[in-house]
């Protein structure tokens, strides 16, 4: 492969990996956004909510954690699944991951930031406020991926370290000053109505974390010493995020009152509230590293996205033109294919905000990836067993039990959305989300009938097969 279509090989560290992916996290924008979504099924439950969902997720990595040690690629859970179960069902994660990476990154980074902008002050809500931010947020993350990883990790461990401060400093300061109203009646069901409510509320927790694993992964042809340094990245990111996130959803919910909880998810911003009522410094802070985080976001899943993208068209799948695959002759970045997801998630984000409003229309949009998210995951559990047996490798714990146990919980999940719809729009964004796995299916079926031996050998990449072909 010339270096017109190859990465820059042995360049990322374990610690610049931990901070793209602490930037896909974004706990600021988190705490800011996406915490609206599991406070609205959750209420004074949320910690147990977000708990939950830390658990889940640490059981759903084990698959990327695992695949880390064999198998590394810019592909990802793309190419996980063509090494496990061969480019047909590649092809099909492609086009899962493909509809989960275009509408999350559009609905978080771009509709997500717009809302707060709204939130924070209401006299912005007209489309000719928030689309411009959409537009620069969305420009500015394209350039950071165009110049390179540098650039973007120096920019991601400098806000990140400030952000997860400013963070732990407030949510500290909250429980403190709620003295005896501190409970841990929080953790347990007591201030949820049932528990379907709390299949809702994990779909938010969970996809606070989804994209952590995707995020390193997909550096895995530019990480030094993949094998090990991606493995300690998936768990030094997991454990600043998990525990830091999980202070701030506490001190919220306390800082709230858990019976309150209702309408803090249909408040302006409580989270600045909160933090306003206790200091105004730490409120301007929060605002300023909020704004960061949004586009710490942007930039980290832009960097990411660009490269599984970069992969698809490398393998001539998902009728990607050619030129997605060239890599930038000075920066060594797949600068083409971030051009394509910069005007692909820019244009879904703004007909979702013009239809449903910035706030909605960003929920929506992740509650409808949720599914391919899920697939995603679920593709890449099953895959594994299937590669470590062929490659003599095979555990029954790490390969075979958790992986089922984490297939288990995303079709549970699944399962229990479906048989507690929620009202519209809400339950359009199930059902499409739903259809697409079908869809991806038949798109798959038509792709392997256009060209059959690209989907054959779909999903194969990876620096292992590059270095033996070296030899």
């Amino acid at each position: 492969m010339t270096d017109s279509y190859t990465l820059n090989r042995n360049y990322l560290s374990g610690f610049r990996l931990i901070w793209q992916a602490m930037g896909t996290l974004s706990i600021a924008a988190d705490a800011a956004y996406l915490l609206i979504g599991v406070v609205e099924y959750s209420l004074g439950a949320t910690p147990l909510a977000l708990l939950l969902g830390v658990f889940a997720y640490l059981l759903i990595m084990n698959t990327g954690y695992q695949f880390s040690k064999n198998v590394n690629s810019a592909g990802s859970y793309y190419t996980f699944a063509g090494k496990g179960l061969g480019g047909i069902m590649a092809t099909f994660q492609a086009w899962n991951m493909a509809f989960y990476g275009i509408l999350g990154y559009g609905s978080f980074g771009f509709l997500g930031l717009a809302s707060f902008i709204t939130l924070i002050d209401p006299a912005y809500s007209s489309f000719m406020y928030w689309v411009p931010v959409a537009f620069v947020a969305a420009l500015i993350s394209f350039l950071f991926t165009h110049r390179g990883m540098k650039l973007s990790t120096d920019y991601q461990i400098a806000g990140g370290l400030i952000e997860v401060l400013v963070l732990v400093i407030g949510s500290i300061a909250i429980i403190i000053n709620a003295g005896k109203f501190n409970t841990l009646s929080v953790f347990t069901t007591k201030y949820i109505g049932n528990i379907s409510q709390l299949f809702f509320a994990m779909i938010y927790s969970m996809i606070l974390y989804f994209g952590t694993t995707v995020s390193i992964t997909a550096m895995g042809e530019e990480a030094k010493n993949p094998e090990k340094t991606i493995k300690k990245a998936l768990i030094g990111t997991v454990i600043i995020s998990g525990l830091t996130l999980l202070l701030v959803s506490y001190a919220f919910t306390i800082g709230w009152g858990p019976a309150n909880m209702a309408s803090f998810a249909t408040s302006p911003d409580p989270g600045l509230r909160l933090f306003k009522h206790l200091n105004y410094i730490l409120y301007i802070l929060l605002i300023m590293v909020t704004v960061n985080s949004f586009m710490g976001y942007n930039i980290s899943v832009s960097n990411a996205d660009s490269r599984i993208f970069y992969s698809f068209a490398r393998d001539g799948i998902l009728f990607l033109p050619a030129s997605v695959k060239k890599i930038h002759k000075k920066y060594k970045t797949p600068s083409n294919s971030a051009l394509i997801i910069f005007i692909l998630s820019f244009v879904i984000a703004v007909i979702f905000g013009l239809k449903f409003g910035p706030v909605a229309g960003g929920l929506i949009m992740l509650l409808m990836n949720a599914y391919a998210a899920y697939m995603e995951h679920i593709i890449a559990s099953i895959s594994l067993p299937f590669l470590m047996h062929r490659i003599k490798k095979l555990k029954i714990i790490e390969h075979i039990i958790i992986p089922v146990v984490g297939i288990i919980i995303l079709v549970i999940i699944m399962l229990g959305t479906l048989m507690a719809p929620e009202k519209y729009p809400y339950n359009i964004a199930v059902y499409v989300g739903i259809s697409w796995i079908l869809i991806s299916g038949l798109l798959t079926l038509i792709e392997y009938i256009i060209h059959p031996q690209n989907v054959i050998n779909a999903g194969n990449i990876s620096i292992e097969t590059m270095d033996n072909e070296v030899k």
